[in-house]
């Protein structure tokens, strides 16, 4: 599988957080947007676990995917409706946070390094008004330090 085929597969079904998994490679890592230091990225899903709480219909759209070497970024549209609780397992992050009924949508990017057809790096490169932070901005959440 080439590496855009892998790395896009891996992002448009990040929701399915045990396939997803199986994709990484034992060492994966994931690093940047909202997460304070490079951390494991089996740990770092446990976060995408509790969005699908709070937005059980959550999706990643992928938008434009440009491959550089074994690396590829990856533009998304993440998008869903507050509809259950939100907890997010991270200091400073909303937890047992009531559904809003609220539907989102925010522009994000992931940079997917590829080592045959696992990922083994996951950044997140989230625009200044993207990500988990505009996500959480829609429903009424203010980020830690913004």
């Amino acid at each position: 599988m080439s590496v855009e085929q892998v790395a896009r597969d891996f992002i448009s079904k990040m929701t399915d957080v045990e396939r997803t998994k199986a994709v990484l490679t034992p060492d994966a890592m994931a690093s940047g947007g909202v997460l304070p230091q490079p951390m494991p990225a089996m740990e770092a899903f446990n976060i995408i676990g509790g969005l699908m709480t709070g937005f059980p219909d959550l999706k990643f759209e992928v938008e434009q995917v440009t491959v550089n070497g074994n690396q590829a970024t990856v533009k998304t549209k993440i998008s869903g409706t507050n509809t259950g609780p939100l907890s997010l397992p991270m200091p400073g992050m909303p937890s047992n946070m009531p559904p809003t009924g609220k539907k989102v949508s925010a522009n994000d990017a992931f940079v997917v390094t590829v080592e045959g057809d696992k990922v083994s790096r996951l950044e997140v490169d989230s625009p200044a008004d993207g990500g988990l932070p505009a996500i959480l901005a829609q429903i009424g959440v203010k980020m830690p330090g913004m």
